[in-house]
């Protein structure tokens, strides 16, 4: 069945095992208390709180804000003083939840407030999914009354006959992580959804928290260009008037999306207290693994896609670092992010970083091509 949701997909190649812990209910939801955009590390950010509520409870804001209407909420889009909402499965341990809102509010801290967000934690039970399924209908419905319940609900059954959908059923055997954004003339409020899974990482590897601030990330991408997705009219959900501004083209592709997420969200977890000083040599080091492979399909970074025979997200990652070498962090993630709107994805990336996109993948290609000690000199 066709979707008409936006999904950024991260392909995590780590192994892991799942969380044997339970959680208290049949569907956990937590709020998450703001966190300011000027906290920067641990000893001055304010973390997020967060507690568990009943089945009865709806995780908006606290009892000061008062309730926004659908008009006004389908305006909330970008910087938010709004508290992200966190969902949580039944067997999602409160630790995991934990976890998940501490690195979420990491990134928040880092980057800023941007929603409104919610935050989704499946675990690996199918029974507890499908409750976290119906909880996604009924918080759906609360906040949006144009809701579409028969397809962007569970319908079918997609877990046994596979001929159905769900928001979160696949997440219990693929694991992984996402965002959805939904930014959508055809519906009543705006909202991104990311959504973290317990295997490929789960929450006992390092990786899972690199990946929360990925995922965030997107939050942030997409945050930045205001202009809704228009009705998909070649039925093709991959295809979107927003991809243009993040890629060029209508396609959607992973390019600066994720190579963006993926550098953006490493090279800060590096700086995090705790982490060792060669931690992000070492992790770009194992994805100039996809150099070779890049080079051999014979395609442009901007035509690489979600389902290369290589990981596409690693070689992407390099160009991001490349960019910033030659510029600045601040350069990409700031600069060049908020400026696509106003000028147009060529426009703004040729003022950032000096060449048309095609310029500076012809050079990325020559530079990228030397020996691994040579690329490693720009990592930090």
């Amino acid at each position: 069945m066709k979707k008409t949701i936006i999904l950024l997909i991260l392909v995590s190649f780590c192994g892991g095992t799942t969380e044997s812990g339970s959680a208290t209910s049949a569907d956990v939801s937590v709020e998450a208390n703001e966190v300011t955009p000027e906290a920067k590390n641990e000893n001055d950010q304010e973390q997020v709180e967060s507690k568990e509520t009943s089945d009865e409870e709806t995780t908006l804001a606290d009892e000061e804000t008062t309730t926004t209407s659908v008009s006004e909420s389908k305006i909330l889009w970008g910087l938010t003083d709004a508290k992200p909402e966190v969902y949580a499965a039944a067997d999602v341990s409160q630790t995991t939840v934990d976890l998940t809102v501490e690195w979420v509010n990491k990134a928040i801290g880092h980057w800023g407030s941007y929603g409104p967000l919610e935050i989704w934690i499946v675990g690996t039970g199918k029974e507890e999914t499908i409750a976290l399924d119906e909880k996604w209908c009924d918080v759906r419905t609360e906040k949006d009354p144009t809701w579409n319940k028969q397809w962007d609900c569970a319908n079918g059954d997609p877990y046994e006959s596979g001929d159905g959908w769900s928001p979160f059923y696949r997440y219990i055997t693929d694991g992984g992580a996402a965002v959805s954004n939904y930014i959508r003339d055809d519906i009543g409020y705006y909202f991104n959804a990311l959504i973290m899974s317990s295997k490929y990482p789960g929450p006992e590897e390092e990786d899972y928290k690199p990946v929360v601030m990925h995922e965030y990330f997107h939050v942030y991408q997409q945050a930045n260009l205001s202009i809704p997705e228009l009705p998909d009219t070649d039925g093709d959900w991959r295809t979107s008037n927003r991809n243009v501004y993040f890629n060029g083209f209508e396609l959607q592709v992973p390019f600066l999306m994720e190579g963006g997420a993926e550098y953006m969200a490493q090279y800060w977890y590096s700086m995090e207290p705790g982490v060792d000083a060669g931690y992000l040599k070492r992790v770009m080091e194992y994805k100039a693994e996809a150099i070779k492979p890049y080079f051999n399909t014979g395609k442009s970074l901007r035509e690489l896609g979600y389902d290369e025979e290589f990981n596409s997200y690693d070689i992407l990652t390099w160009f991001v670092a490349y960019l910033v070498h030659n510029t600045s962090e601040e350069t990409f993630r700031i600069d060049f992010w908020t400026q696509i709107e106003d000028l147009g994805f060529e426009e703004a990336f040729k003022s950032n970083f000096g060449k048309s996109v095609d310029e500076m993948i012809a050079e990325f290609d020559t530079w990228v091509a030397q020996p691994i000690d040579v690329l490693l000199e720009i990592i930090p």
